[in-house]
């Protein structure tokens, strides 16, 4: 079995749809752009503590550098989905793009998720934004429709890599587990 803690090899100047295990069947959802050299960026709607009451927003946009792995800071990465027919705008653009989805937050993680304020629903109003501007192109029928079958997708796969893990952590007490990277 390959080395749960290596590296995950991904391609230049693609984009990749992350999720990581959460509790209770619930994922985070992330973006994952990589340059030409394939270093790679985690673009993602997440939980800033450290705001709340300070300037009154429970959640916010942010990206980092990241060094994909199957197992990153005790979770679990169940899927590495790859976004075809995308061709990579400049970062800048890119990182707008993010910056533009949910251009406010609630005060509280619940009236967010009251309003459908979610880092899965983010993840989808950016590639939404990204086909319209025809950085993602190849699907077919509407971009609905593409959003519609890109969520199930990845939903299914990566709740049978969640039953996965678990089922082997379980069995066996085993804290590897190896990241698939799928295209979508």
């Amino acid at each position: 079995m390959t080395n749960a803690a290596g590296p995950i090899l991904l391609e230049p100047l693609s984009l990749y749809v992350t999720t990581t295990q959460l509790t209770e069947a619930k994922f985070h959802w992330a973006l994952i752009a990589t340059d030409t050299s394939c270093s790679a960026i985690r673009h993602h709607w997440h939980e800033k503590p450290h705001t709340r009451g300070v300037i009154g927003f429970a959640e916010g946009y942010g990206s980092q550098k990241v060094h994909p792995k199957s197992l990153t800071t005790g979770r679990v990465v169940l899927g590495y989905f790859k976004i075809g027919g995308y061709t990579a705008p400049s970062p800048a653009i890119f990182a707008g793009v993010c910056q533009s989805m949910f251009e406010t937050s609630y005060p509280t993680v619940h009236e967010n998720r009251r309003y459908g304020i979610t880092c899965r629903t983010w993840v989808l109003q950016v590639l939404s934004a990204l086909c319209a501007l025809g950085y993602i192109t190849g699907y077919e029928g509407s971009i609905q429709n593409f959003l519609d079958c890109l969520e199930r997708t990845i939903t299914e796969q990566s709740r049978m890599a969640d039953n996965a893990y678990l089922t082997t952590f379980y069995t066996q007490r085993i804290l590897t587990f190896v990241s698939s990277i799928m295209v979508i």
